[in-house]
């Protein structure tokens, strides 16, 4: 064998693992916004996790996310003894070695109180060790000061709140003084209904997220993958999620469902699904989906209040059915069942406003 030829499989043989095949996951931007994937609770060794930041890069790569944020606890550190107390470190060793990965990693942190007022994630942070604080106020204050993002992470986490999920005084003060900006509604796939109401009602952005320590097993689909926050983003940029969040441009996504604003959701959806009309067959129709998203569909005849008809659209798939005779589309709605636009409440629309494509 030839040297030039030995060193070229040696150059193959040690590809880093970023460099292979990997799965997309399909998600459809919508008008005006680029549709991100992003993870924005995660845990290293440098707090009570069990992975060195790098495996969460590459985990990331792995999984399709756009973004992941590193909110190491700052009062919560068991492995302290083996490694040296950092707040900044894994962020900045994540960040480093994401540089090649196509991956963005975001500063954060976790503040760790006893209830009330709880665990907060302050994302976009410039300096974590300036948070540390027994005072919650102050630490949270501290926060804000550098203008980071700071979420209520899992509200209805039992081992905080057993007996029911409450909002507290304490949180009232954080968000009367503009420190409360978002809430995880989902948290390791545990939904709170309870979090929806108050995100709906004060305007908190909708979070959805792994609070992973332990490595990532398994594949990234459509009901199968880690609890996530999808953004939608004026650009693929730190910068561009940062305003997203701010202006509640977020869904959380959780096993098959999609959790966020009614607006939001029709507008992905819209996307993600087309009409067809079966060549020759006047109330013949199919469902084509464009994207990697899972849909259970309930369409309803308004004039004819007795017809009703289940659907399940896969990605990638088509799902055809057949109207009432003489019936319009126009006397149609068409409920998507897993996109949660309030608790007991599931995204609503007429079926004619789905667009029509050619068969």
């Amino acid at each position: 064998m030839n040297r030039f030829l030995s060193l070229l499989l040696l150059c193959v043989s040690i590809q880093p693992a970023y460099a292979q095949d990997r799965p997309y996951f399909h998600l459809p931007d919508i008008p005006g916004y680029k549709t991100l994937i992003c993870d924005f609770h995660l845990h290293t060794v440098f707090s009570d996790g069990e992975v060195w930041p790098t495996v969460r890069v590459d985990e990331a790569w792995r999984d399709g996310l756009d973004a992941i944020a590193i909110t190491d606890h700052l009062e919560y550190l068991p492995h302290k003894e083996d490694i040296r107390t950092d707040y900044n470190r894994s962020w900045k060793i994540a960040q480093k070695y994401a540089l090649d990965k196509n991956v963005l990693v975001i500063p954060g942190t976790e503040i760790t109180k006893s209830m009330p007022p709880g665990h907060f994630n302050a994302l976009f942070i410039k300096d974590a060790s300036t948070i540390v604080n027994d005072d919650y106020l102050l630490a949270i204050e501290a926060a804000a000061s550098q203008g980071a993002f700071v979420m209520w992470n899992h509200p209805g986490w039992k081992a905080q709140q057993p007996d029911s999920t409450r909002w507290w005084n304490e949180h009232t003060l954080l968000y009367d003084k503009g420190w409360l900006h978002g809430i995880e509604v989902v948290n390791d796939g545990e939904y709170y209904p309870e979090a929806l109401e108050w995100a709906i009602e004060k305007g908190l952005s909708i979070m959805g997220n792994s609070d992973e320590h332990s490595p990532f097993r398994g594949e990234f689909s459509a009901l199968s993958h880690r609890p996530c926050t999808i953004v939608f983003a004026t650009e693929r940029s730190l910068g561009g999620i940062r305003e997203a969040l701010f202006n509640g441009r977020t869904a959380a996504f959780n096993g098959k469902n999609i959790i966020g604003d009614a607006s939001i959701l029709r507008a992905l959806f819209l996307e993600s699904v087309k009409l067809i009309q079966v060549e020759n067959q006047v109330a013949r129709y199919a469902f084509r989906n464009y994207s990697d998203l899972h849909f259970d569909l309930v369409l309803t005849d308004r004039v004819y209040r007795d017809w009703q008809k289940k659907l399940s659209l896969k990605p990638g798939y088509e799902c055809f059915f057949s109207l009432p005779a003489e019936t319009d589309i126009e006397d149609i709605e068409l409920k998507v069942m897993n996109f949660i636009s309030a608790p007991e409440s599931s995204l609503k629309l007429n079926l004619s406003a789905v667009e029509k494509v050619e068969q």
